[in-house]
């Protein structure tokens, strides 16, 4: 993906969006709706990124250094990984049990 995007899925507390609101050469931005809650990240640099983790009573976020492997999968969760990309994409992965 190059540009903008919005992506729906179904989480643990209801209906999702995943937002990424900027996209660059290793250079990502986002923001996560679910539920009533709301959670940013973003990421510049090579192998850099992003895993939101989504649970019906809450959310985690941690950006860094990435594995180059997709997460795996959690119970009762929803995983979302976005990480930078060399030539101006975004690399997502939206993960559940």
């Amino acid at each position: 993906m190059s540009g903008p995007v919005t992506v729906r899925f179904k989480g643990p507390a209801g209906p999702g969006t995943l937002s990424v609101t900027e996209v660059g050469p290793n250079r990502v931005e986002y923001t996560v709706n679910s539920g009533n809650g709301q959670s940013n990240g973003g990421a510049s640099g090579p192998g850099q990124g992003c895993i939101t983790v989504l649970r019906r009573n809450g959310s985690s976020n941690f950006c860094g250094r990435l594995p180059g492997a997709r997460p795996s999968p959690q119970p009762d969760a929803v995983v979302i990984q976005v990480a930078t990309g060399r030539d101006g994409t975004a690399i997502l992965a939206i993960v559940s049990d």
